[in-house]
């Protein structure tokens, strides 16, 4: 009988101890880091912009108006970055051209937010984000370039607003494969990310369920490219395979070789021209580089 009370008490200390530490993770998931002030950047013509909007989170951005332009671009980072990051990319597309549109989404950088979501909570980010850009350029077409979370966010933005053309970089299919992959205890990835995943409904209001870009895709009717590492830990070649099929036939697909769940511009910037470039000329609007 003793050892009996000992083992349920031992199995009531572990399962509290687990609880207890699935609910920090879940925490730090969610939580945003500290929030950020940047200086204008060199390099590139930008004003500041803040968007506000009663009941959400004030939004900061920078906008570069290339004159004469034909469309405009709208950059959206990764979890845990911020706009700084884009800044390469949006240097490249500004002299190739294009009106720039990059700014911090909720929860990062010197946007306001308490939390980070996984492009789901962010998809009203985004949409306030291409609503801006076609009201500050009206006339022009407007393009989504996402990043991982950024791109999950344009995916579920769609259903309220959409982009003329779509590069979706490091995009995940389902949050609960690749919450598992980063598991880490390999044989019970699935079981621990379903565990982790059960604590969203109380701290988001929404569940894993509902966060499956694989199923949002496919009502995105105009032009995408999706741009994936072949070697990315987080997303594997499954679940790219699988958003390109739900996409459609005419969706573009570009393999960066040996690419981990990195920045693909940084990683190589001219493969990452070679594909976006051509992708914009051809599928959104043509326009003269900048001398």
């Amino acid at each position: 009988m003793r050892r009996g009370v000992l083992l349920a008490v031992a199995f009531a200390g572990i399962c509290i101890a687990a609880y207890a530490v699935t609910w920090e993770a879940g925490s730090h998931a969610v939580a945003r880091g500290p929030r950020q002030s940047f200086i204008l950047p060199a390099g590139l013509p930008v004003e500041r912009i803040v968007l506000k909007q009663e009941g959400a989170s004030d939004l900061a951005g920078w906008v570069a108006d290339r004159q004469g332009s034909c469309g405009t671009i709208v950059l959206l980072h990764g979890r845990g970055s911020n706009k700084v990051a884009m800044l390469p990319r949006a240097k490249m597309l500004f002299k190739s051209g294009y009106s720039i549109v990059l700014f911090d989404l909720s929860g990062h950088g010197e946007s306001g937010g308490d939390v980070r979501g996984f492009g789901y909570t962010e998809r009203q980010d985004a949409g306030r984000i291409l609503a801006f850009a076609r009201r500050r350029f009206a006339g022009r077409k407007v393009a989504a370039v996402g990043s991982s979370l950024g791109a999950a966010a344009f995916v579920f933005a769609a259903q309220q607003e959409q982009a003329d053309a779509y590069v979706l970089e490091q995009l995940y299919a389902t949050l609960l494969e690749t919450t598992a992959l980063r598991a880490p205890l390999p044989m019970l990835r699935d079981v621990q990310a379903t565990i982790l995943l059960a604590q969203m409904p109380l701290r988001l209001g929404f569940g894993a369920d509902e966060v499956r870009p694989v199923d949002r895709i496919g009502a995105i009717d105009r032009p995408i490219l999706l741009l994936a590492g072949n070697s990315d830990p987080f997303v594997d070649r499954s679940q790219v395979l699988a958003l390109k099929d739900a996409a459609g036939a005419d969706t573009e697909l570009v393999w960066f070789d040996r690419a981990k769940h990195v920045d693909l511009f940084r990683y190589s910037q001219q493969q990452y021209r070679d594909a976006v470039l051509p992708f914009l000329q051809k599928n959104f609007c043509r326009t003269d580089p900048v001398d």
